[in-house]
This record gives C-alpha cells, structure tokens and sequence, in this order.
C-alpha cells in the first residue's frame, strides 16, 4: 500500500510541476514518462535482477504499441482530413476506417501475445497480470489528479486581484 501512495505521490508531484511551469508538451510527456515508470516498478516489486531484465522488453513493447498508435493514426488521419464533420462521410471511407480500426486491433493483439511470452520469461504470472492490469489503473490515476488539479484551479486563479 505504502508503494502505491508513494507512485501516487511521485505522479502528483510530476503533473503539479508540468501544470504550474507551463512547460511544452514534450517536457509534459517526460513527467508522465517518469511517474509511469515509478508506478509500474512500485505496481510489479521487481528484484534487481528481473529489473535488469524487464526495463529493456517493456521498453521495446512500449516502443511497439507506440509505433503501431502512430502509424494507425497516420492512416485515419488521412480519410479524416477530407471532411469537416464525419456524418458527411463517404461510406467507402467510413468502410476504410472500420478495416483501419480492424487491423489495428488485430496488429495491438499480435503484439501483446507476443510480448506477453517474452515478459513470462522474465516475471512470474502475477506480475505479469499487474503489468497489463496498471495501464487502465495508471490512467485512472492520472486523470483523477488532472481533474483534482483542474477543480483546483479557479480557487486559486480566483484569489488573484
């Protein structure tokens, strides 16, 4: 428990730094970068030597799923650019964008079993299930904070005369 509040800690620090320094997206992105590697190394209590192990293969399995979200997203953006409103879309675009989606699925998949292997190689089951499990907790986690941080901010932006 103490670990999860201190991933917590260390993802509150990081996003009420980004948020008061106005700091580009780039600098934004670092800090979550950061917190998310704390919390997931707190998530999984890693030894020293799967540590050694398992930064390199989650680093490149995040480097994949990253990959694959940009070139995905190259591809839609393409179709999308033609309209302004996408209930005036063509269907044959609306077909292309379904088998875009599709196959985007299908190619997250692909990599997920495959790293999945790797990573059991690495971990124990249970740290495996955690792994997968601490991207939805992360970004719940994340998205508390940013809403607790944008109620804030009329109290204090309020107080300013």
């Amino acid at each position: 428990m103490k670990k999860i509040i201190f991933s917590l800690f260390i993802l509150a620090s990081c996003l009420s730094v980004s948020a008061q320094s106005g700091r580009s997206s780039q600098d934004e992105r670092d800090k979550i970068q950061k917190a998310k590697i704390a919390f997931l190394t707190n998530r999984l209590e890693l030894s020293v030597d799967q540590a050694k192990l398992f930064w390199p293969l989650f680093n490149e399995y995040d480097s994949k799923k990253i990959e694959l979200s940009k070139e995905y997203s190259k591809k839609k953006k393409a179709i999308y650019e033609k309209y302004e409103d996408s209930r005036n879309m063509k269907e044959e675009d609306a077909d292309e964008l379904l088998f875009i989606y599709l196959d985007q699925k299908q190619a997250e998949l692909d990599v997920e079993k495959t790293y999945m292997k790797k990573f059991n190689e690495v971990l124990n089951s249970r740290q495996v299930w955690r792994m997968v499990s601490f991207e939805s907790d992360f970004r719940r986690s994340l998205y508390r904070q940013m809403s607790r941080e944008d109620k804030e901010e009329p109290k204090r932006g309020g107080n300013r005369h």
